[in-house]
């Protein structure tokens, strides 16, 4: 009966979520509640991989904070069905404000890769987000999936990025009732529920029955009023009229990174390395001893000065490595005394085991 309940909470609340994404979740939630079981690396691969959540270690004094899965107020209820992994909004905003208080980070950078989720708590963190502008640079890195919930939170930045195989939108809002009345009829439970005198709509959206048109009409007044919040702040976040969002945003439609520049839904088009170096991060070098095994395994000849560096970076003093180069010129030389791109079989056999040996 636990995922019952889990049910009757999903079809309570507004969602703000791939509607693929969300059937997925709905469908296991009702597998589960007709006594279905799974092991974890089956509700794996029906849910998808788990993502971990904690923030990345501060590159050159900026923080990256992951959005990755399902978003959630609190992840208890969702832990089930979200791979594992999920967004809690209450943990995000603690981490987006412990990273504006530390002096040492210079800019912050929200990693989303999430298909969206519930509406509660993802309004009260936009408004933080956007009421942080100027404190620091804020950019939201699509890396890949920004949808609904996810695209919320990501339009409050200074800047969207997406990188090239990226896609966001989504923009909307929809709330599922299942009708299980069947199912609890089909293992014979008849349940009855017992209002109060003036509670007389309490309980008129539970998925124990039909859902009456009053209590649709409710639901469709709820759904609406939440769209309406989510159309509001996209239009804050991005300096556009509620009319752009509506009208130019897709109504619920996602698309790929330059469509999204093109209808001013994301700033650029740049992968998470690309941001990165743009706010002064290094991008890993490639070392001189992995351009010399490159060379080798081309038949090339590193040059005298890249196997000086090997040398450095495996951790030679200077004069030792200019010595030892020094002494192996003969060997690189031609007859006219200038560097030549050929050794002999047995020269070039003994370096090569030397940088082998270097790289491990």
């Amino acid at each position: 009966m636990q995922y019952l309940r889990i049910l009757a909470a999903f079809a309570g609340q507004p969602w703000a979520m791939q509607p693929e994404k969300l059937q997925v979740i709905s469908s296991f939630l009702m597998f589960k509640a007709m006594g279905g079981t799974l092991s974890a690396d089956e509700v794996q691969a029906r849910i998808g991989d788990a993502r971990d959540q904690e923030p990345a270690a501060p590159q050159s004094g900026i923080a990256i904070l992951p959005v990755h899965g399902v978003i959630s107020q609190r992840m208890s209820m969702m832990q089930d069905v979200s791979g594992g992994g999920g967004t809690s909004t209450e943990a995000l905003a603690q981490q987006f404000r412990a990273a504006l208080a530390d002096d040492s980070i210079k800019a912050i950078v929200f990693s989303h890769d999430s298909p969206g989720g519930g509406t509660y708590g993802v309004d009260e963190l936009a408004t933080e987000i956007r009421d942080a502008r100027g404190i620091k640079p804020i950019i939201a890195q699509v890396d890949s999936l920004c949808a609904s919930a996810s695209y919320y939170l990501a339009s409050q930045a200074d800047e969207i990025v997406v990188t090239p195989g990226g896609e966001a939108g989504s923009i909307g809002v929809y709330s599922v009732h299942e009708d299980i009345s069947k199912l609890l009829e089909k293992e014979g439970v008849s349940p009855t529920l017992i209002r109060g005198q003036n509670g007389i709509y309490k309980a008129e959206t539970a998925n124990l029955s039909p859902l009456t048109e009053e209590a649709h009409d409710y639901l469709q007044q709820r759904v609406n009023a939440a769209e309406d919040a989510f159309i509001s702040a996209v239009a804050s976040g991005r300096r556009v009229s509620q009319a752009t969002v509506r009208d130019g945003f897709g109504k619920g439609r996602m698309f790929g990174a330059h469509e999204l520049v093109k209808r001013g839904m994301a700033d650029r088009v740049g992968t998470m390395q690309d941001t990165l170096q743009r706010l002064g991060v290094s991008s890993p070098r490639v070392g001189a001893s992995a351009n010399s095994r490159r060379m080798f395994a081309a038949g090339q000849t590193p040059q005298l000065s890249q196997i000086e560096e090997v040398l450095r970076e495996a951790g030679f003093p200077n004069a030792l490595a200019t010595a030892f180069v020094s002494r192996g010129k003969g060997a690189l030389q031609s007859e006219s005394g200038q560097e030549t791109r050929t050794l002999s079989p047995d020269a070039k056999a003994s370096l090569d085991q030397f940088l082998a040996r270097l790289g491990k």
